[in-house]
């Protein structure tokens, strides 16, 4: 195995994990570690009326569950609360009605395992950013000397972002209430840049 970047499959990544798949032509994300709490594996970040609002996917693990083997928790009904929180944050947004309806169409299939889904996720945004597939999934476990950069801990909800990163300011819908906010999920640029999204992605990563 050639030495790639490493990441792990996130629910509606945030932005700087786009960008570095923009930056990167070889890219793993593994599916063969275990699952974290906590972390963007099962949650994303989006930007409501009242702030920045966590959106969880409610999952069925064990202890030391590998992400492939992490199933959705079908019990609870979180596919309809998150779409009504996206809309209500982004209905008004410049770029919502062009891109929604085949986000929703995605998001609503059917999916046991949250890998499946956030593949399947990551698949459609990537189409949509006009960013070339050009990651590999990998069920085996990914040593770190296997890579010349580990990100599966790196881009964590709770921890600071990379100091290579930088987060130029685009125009939030809530930005006069709460102020300008960085690498939140792809959706919020998405929305908000449309296509231009592709062209800020490239800025981020020095």
């Amino acid at each position: 195995m050639s030495q790639k970047i490493i990441l792990s499959a996130h629910y509606f990544p945030c932005i700087a994990y786009f960008a570095y798949l923009v930056k990167n032509p070889s890219v793993f994300i593994d599916l063969g570690e275990h699952f974290i709490k906590q972390s963007y594996r099962n949650r994303c970040i989006i930007y409501t009326s009242n702030g920045p609002l966590t959106m969880s996917i409610p999952v069925i693990k064990k202890n030391n569950t590998a992400m492939k083997d992490v199933l959705i928790d079908k019990k609870e009904n979180w596919k309809i609360k998150h779409w009504r929180a996206i809309s209500s944050a982004y209905s008004s947004s410049p770029f919502f009605e062009f891109y929604s309806d085949l986000l929703k169409e995605v998001l609503f299939k059917e999916y046991t395992c949250l890998t499946d889904l956030n593949n399947s996720l990551l698949n459609h945004l990537c189409s949509e950013l006009d960013i070339p597939i050009r990651y590999e999934y990998s069920d085996a476990y990914i040593e770190t000397n296997q890579s010349k950069a580990d990100l599966r801990t790196t881009l964590h909800p709770k921890k600071a972002t990379p100091d290579a990163l930088v987060f130029p300011r685009y125009i939030q819908t809530f930005e006069t209430k709460h102020g300008f906010q960085r690498n939140l999920s792809i959706l919020d640029l998405l929305f908000h840049e449309g296509p231009e999204s592709k062209n800020y992605l490239a800025q981020v990563l020095k």
